[in-house]
């Protein structure tokens, strides 16, 4: 047993930053890297939405990077705020009600917290 046994980490990444996005992606690859076992949830809201839509730049990154270990949320909400739907999505990506709320539950629950960037 690994002395990190278990690790669990939110991150919430809420901006449409390229410089950011590519960061995050990074700091989970990092993360992976350090702790194999982690499990980690990447919470997608807000201007950041066009980091899992099909025309996304990193699709080909977030693949790669979801496995059993990690996974993607994106915010319900902000699908309907820009008229979104599940279709216009990545289809590896799950939906959640709120991201702002799973965060709160998440910290709750124990869950490490990360803002993605810098």
């Amino acid at each position: 047993m690994n002395k990190y046994d278990p690790q669990k980490v939110v991150i919430q990444l809420s901006t449409d930053e390229v410089e950011v996005h590519k960061a995050v992606i990074a700091q989970i690859s990092n993360l992976v890297g350090a702790i194999p076992s982690i499990r980690i949830e990447l919470v997608v809201h807000s201007r950041a939405i066009c980091f899992v839509q099909k025309q996304s730049h990193w699709k080909g990154q977030i693949s790669s990077i979801i496995n059993n270990h990690i996974s993607v949320l994106v915010c319900r909400n902000t699908m309907d705020v820009h008229e979104l739907r599940e279709s216009d999505l990545l289809p590896s990506v799950e939906i959640i009600p709120s991201a702002v709320a799973h965060l709160v539950i998440r910290q709750s629950e124990g869950w490490s917290y990360l803002k993605a960037g810098f």
